[in-house]
């Protein structure tokens, strides 16, 4: 006799906050994409918001910055925002009232804070501040190149993902190399003495977070990252493929371990 299935409301509890959790997750990192597709219509060049908090609560933005060239502090300030009217030719195709909307949206959860996208301001004069990294064009392309800087033949990354009612955690198991050969991740919970690991552990976190996002987005999960059913795992769960793009001629190489 087939169970009678479940309305949503009828779901255990711990269920439900993980659903919840998740269409929050999804809901405010697609508004933190389409923040950023503005934002880059006006300024290409554009990689971090800097903003700040006035009496009330509400988001002030104090820049648009991009990206850093070879050292903390050489990013250049594209954007100063204006209190005259008369300069708002200033904003090109940027509308900075609904931009300031749409950041006090997903800033009153704690989505992007998880995700290392809000983080402190790295001026320590400003550090009343929020530093808002804006998303890689490809975030595909963006954790090959991360990978690549430590296994230069690295082809493929097979990973799981947990989600639960405090977010989605990512667990590394196996890098795939160009000439077929399969690299184990160890797992830091599993084998936490273990030296063997590809790069270190803030790279770990810095992989984690832009891994979650893609496995967040529905339609970069499903145009990136691939169902393994057929993988030795010591732990449960399904496993996941993101096969990366093929390297540009001319990519430096390094060492894995540097």
């Amino acid at each position: 006799m087939n169970k009678r299935q479940l309305r949503s409301t009828q779901r255990p509890l711990n269920d439900l906050a993980t659903a919840y959790v998740q269409a929050g997750e999804t809901l405010f990192l697609a508004i933190h994409d389409d923040i950023a597709a503005r934002v880059r219509l006006a300024h290409p060049e554009a990689a971090y918001l800097e903003i700040g908090f006035d009496a009330d609560g509400d988001v002030r933005l104090h820049g648009i910055w991009s990206a850093q060239e070879s050292a903390i502090g050489s990013c250049h300030l594209l954007y100063d925002p204006h209190d005259d009217p008369e300069q708002d030719w200033h904003d090109g195709p940027l509308d900075i009232d609904e931009l300031v909307s749409d950041l006090n949206r997903v800033l009153e959860g704690s989505f992007l804070y998880r995700w290392g996208i809000v983080e402190p301001h790295p001026v320590h004069e400003h550090r009343d501040r929020r530093w808002i990294t804006l998303p890689p064009a490809d975030r595909a392309a963006a954790i090959a190149a991360i990978v690549r800087r430590h296994v230069p033949d690295a082809e493929s990354l097979v990973c799981r993902f947990e989600a639960d009612h405090k977010g989605i955690a990512v667990g590394f198991e196996q890098i795939t190399l160009s000439g077929g050969e399969r690299v184990n991740i160890p797992c830091p919970r599993c084998s936490p003495e273990s030296e063997d690991s590809p790069w270190p552990h803030d790279v770990s976190h810095e992989l984690a977070h832009v891994l979650a996002q893609l496995y967040t987005l529905p339609h970069l999960r499903s145009r990136h990252l691939t169902p393994c059913m057929d993988l030795a795992s010591e732990h449960e769960g399904q496993l996941w493929q993101l096969v990366f793009p093929y390297q540009q001629p001319g990519s430096v190489r390094t060492s894995v371990h540097d």
